[in-house]
């Protein structure tokens, strides 16, 4: 049997209506248990885990996950990324979507009854997975799906949250550490009643799609994926972080 964990993040709104400074303060909430699923037909081993969480059955199996994860944290440590620092911020798993290059990532953006204006947000949506796709220079590309039900990332919209907030983005993974699905919220007005721009919900969006393919926060204020932010694209970092969670295997890497 396969456990579904959950994380969510989310992001807060600008003080000033018009400002194009964005403040996303987010929390990450870990449940122990959600969904239980029945594990499909694999290629690992007879233990159902993978070697990047190690099921220690012998000596020998035991001795080479602790290598692998000692490697990883190792080409973690040494890397300008934040990988580190998320990693340390949230339970030591790396999670990410397997490739999803050939087989692209289904994506449905629900409708918006809370503005009239629901076509330009939506279109600021989908700017921003392509902007993931265009320069993000990982193995996952998107594809915008008309039919919900075929869809494994799902796009919801509010009028609000009841606290400062403008997304959340809920990631499911399994024990092994690969994201299944993902929902996508977003608000059209903030805790205030006042509109959300769509060059606003763009860079919230931005921030979400990151926290969607496996990115934690960063621990420096230049990076998008920075709690608070006032950047409005991707830096080389945020792209050097994705990268090299995309080149690593999936999985706790953490010592027993």
């Amino acid at each position: 049997m396969t456990k579904w964990r959950k994380f969510i993040a989310g992001c807060d709104i600008p003080a000033v209506r018009t400002s194009t400074v964005l403040t996303l303060g987010a929390v990450a909430v870990f449940a122990a248990v959600f969904t239980v699923t029945q594990r499909s037909g694999r290629s690992d081993d007879a233990s159902g885990e993978s070697p990047a969480v190690g099921a220690q059955a012998t000596p020998e199996r035991s001795d080479s996950v602790l290598a692998l994860r000692a490697a990883v944290r190792k080409r973690i440590a040494d890397s300008d990324t934040y990988l580190g620092y998320a990693l340390a911020e949230e339970d030591s798993v790396l999670r990410r979507w397997q490739d999803r290059t050939v087989r692209m990532l289904t994506v449905h953006v629900g409708s918006n009854p809370n503005v009239r204006e629901q076509d330009d947000l939506a279109r600021s949506v989908q700017s921003a997975f392509s902007r993931w796709e265009r320069v993000g220079a990982i193995p996952v590309s998107f594809r915008t799906v008309r039919d919900s039900a075929s869809a494994e990332v799902h796009v919801h919209w509010i009028h609000s949250f009841p606290v400062n907030r403008s997304g959340q983005a809920e990631v499911f993974w399994d024990r092994d550490g690969w994201i299944q699905k993902a929902i996508l919220t977003l608000a059209t007005h903030d805790v205030r009643g006042w509109s959300v721009s769509a060059d606003v919900l763009y860079t919230v969006a931005l921030h979400e799609i990151g926290h969607l393919l496996g990115l934690g926060h960063s621990d420096d204020p230049g990076d998008l994926m920075y709690t608070v932010t006032t950047v409005s694209d991707l830096t080389g970092r945020d792209r050097r972080s994705a990268r090299l969670l995309y080149a690593l295997p999936a999985g706790s890497v953490r010592d027993p």
